[in-house]
């Protein structure tokens, strides 16, 4: 239950609250990704226990065929979570010092930075489903004790106390918050030590994106959204929260890659899924409506570095 798991976290047991708040874009995230299509989708096809864009740019692809792709994408996927744990500086992530990842997931980002910091991760995730695969992988892993799975959480209400965390982390989550996105920049802020650092990856459009080509590409339709974040925003909103920047890794490259490559594996693989028909014709036409706004120039992908002032 959620009394036992908080044991190891005392700082946190006073604030977390009964109930989380979940607002209709949380709503919206918690529907889709605890549909049985979409979790079979990213499960089986997305990465298994990584479901954000790999490093493409400097994994090497190795071999041919379907498993070579499958191989590269969660090879890339690992990578990923590790650089975005060495964005800060090395004294940041110690045995005991509080982090919070916003969009967990399946948890693959807290076990790592629990199983080689040391640090107690908070996982911050609106999917059930996803919670309950955290849950269990992290107990196979032994590290119940330092990452915390509590409940569904919204990463507009993390619960999490003021000024707890020494880091907050997210991959490729920010873009579900939508038009509200500098509520996630605010919830950050809040939770944050002063001098305490929030670094994520996020699918944005690009600084310089024209709004009409891109929504040619159909990509904002697909994911209900008017628009999405970008470097500048995401700049915008942390500084009206007291987040300096310190730094934004540009790694778009690896965005066509990404989508192209899990476009391959899942029509290699869409005879062995229980997924509906609907779902697959669906998703890859999604996958290439990605594809066609990298090649444009619309997309923009790479690590974001704030410090709390």
């Amino acid at each position: 239950g959620v009394s036992s798991l908080l044991l190891p976290f005392h700082n946190l047991e006073c604030s977390l609250h009964p109930l989380a708040v979940m607002n209709e874009s949380s709503q919206t995230a918690q529907n889709y990704y605890d549909s049985d299509d979409a979790f079979i989708f990213y499960k089986h096809v997305w990465g298994g226990e990584a479901i954000h864009v790999g490093l493409y740019d400097v994994v090497q692809r190795k071999g041919e065929g379907i498993e070579a792709d499958i191989e590269w994408s969660k090879a890339s996927a690992r990578l990923s979570t590790e650089q975005l744990f060495t964005q800060v500086p090395s004294q940041t992530l110690k045995e005991g010092m509080m982090v919070c990842d916003m969009g967990a997931a399946y948890g693959e980002a807290a076990r790592h930075c629990a199983s080689k910091y040391g640090c107690k991760v908070l996982c911050v995730e609106v999917s059930k489903k996803e919670n309950e695969f955290n849950r269990k992988k992290t107990a196979e892993a032994g590290l119940q004790d330092k990452v915390l799975i509590p409940k569904e959480l919204s990463f507009f209400d993390t619960e999490a106390e003021s000024t707890s965390m020494d880091l907050v982390v997210s991959q490729d989550s920010l873009l579900h918050a939508g038009s509200e996105r500098h509520k996630v920049i605010e919830e950050a802020s809040r939770i944050l030590k002063k001098g305490g650092y929030f670094v994520f990856t996020d699918i944005m459009q690009s600084d310089s994106c024209d709004p009409e080509v891109l929504a040619s590409t159909g990509v904002l339709k697909r994911i209900h959204l008017e628009n999405m974040g970008s470097p500048e925003v995401y700049k915008k909103h942390a500084a009206d929260n007291g987040l300096k920047f310190v730094k934004f890794e540009d790694r778009t490259a690896c965005i066509v890659h990404h989508y192209g490559t899990v476009s391959k594996i899942l029509e290699a693989k869409r005879g062995e899924l229980s997924c509906s028909a609907q779902f697959v014709d669906n998703m890859l036409a999604g996958l290439s409506a990605w594809v066609a706004a990298g090649d444009n120039g619309s997309l923009c992908w790479g690590f974001l570095v704030f410090q709390k002032e």
